[in-house]
């Protein structure tokens, strides 16, 4: 197991406030695999990269402490698009598999974080 820490929640719900405040996350990349300790936005960057995750375990490899901000999209309304639902699957099993992965996961709603793992 690493130190990864994963962030999930709903959109607006102070994600990024909530690893400020308590993991002490001062830069981030948005929507990014970026040079940053910490990815705010990882179901944006997860629909952009070409080969997510090969690209995603690289990241996981440069930043074994890092901490992953995920936006919860696999709830309400099922896209009728068929790439929008695989989107959407992609994201939730890359969070599962991270979430195994994972020192600590939390599930932050109202700004407030409740510790899964």
């Amino acid at each position: 197991m690493c130190a990864l820490v994963l962030i999930v929640g709903g959109a607006a719900q102070g994600k990024l406030a909530f690893a400020r405040r308590e993991l002490g996350v001062a830069a981030w990349s948005d929507g990014a695999l970026g040079e940053a300790d910490c990815v705010y936005g990882l179901h944006r960057a997860l629909r952009t990269l070409p080969e997510p995750r090969s690209a995603l375990a690289a990241w996981l490899a440069a930043h074994p402490e890092g901490v992953i901000i995920c936006d919860e999209v696999g709830c309400g309304v099922v896209p009728l698009d068929r790439d929008e639902r695989a989107w959407r699957e992609l994201v939730g099993r890359i969070c599962c598999e991270l979430a195994e992965q994972a020192a600590a996961v939390y599930r932050v709603c109202c700004g407030l974080g409740a510790q899964l793992k």
